[in-house]
């Protein structure tokens, strides 16, 4: 009966009659994802392609493993209850002051700077220096 060898790299069908010490090449390590490149952390060779990671051939040689490895132990998340919003707020007293709008008071500015400098200009004609621009405030 062939047994699947749990070394990492590894995983061949292996009898265990015939498991020599040298049988197995495996990493030790465990894999490194870091950035774009892939590899071991027992090894130096690293790769951008997850088939060519796969590939990589163990750097150890020893006897095939038929045990599996436990999990890692995943941290504990705690969650925290459901707050009601106004248990959410600040604890002092708030006092919002909203400014006016920047598109409200640039149209105001406007509308106040078009009645303080509106002029007008006259076209009259002189009869020495040819015809001359006047400049007139309105009133």
């Amino acid at each position: 009966m062939a047994l699947l060898c749990y070394n990492r790299g590894c995983g061949q069908r292996f009898d265990p009659e015939a498991n020599a010490d040298d049988a197995c090449t495996y990493h030790p390590g465990v894999p490194v994802f870091h950035d774009a490149l892939k590899g071991w952390s027992c090894c130096k060779r690293r790769t951008t392609d997850f088939s060519d990671f796969l590939s990589i051939v163990g750097c150890t040689k020893g006897r095939h493993n038929s045990e599996k490895p436990p999990e890692p132990v995943k941290p504990e998340v705690k969650t925290t209850e459901k707050k009601e919003l106004s248990e959410l707020k600040p604890k002092f007293q708030e006092h919002i002051i909203q400014a006016p709008k920047p598109v409200e008071a640039i149209k105001r500015q406007r509308q106040a700077n078009l009645f303080q400098f509106e002029a007008s200009l006259v076209y009259r004609v002189s009869s020495r220096k040819g015809p001359k621009l006047h400049r007139e405030t309105l009133s």
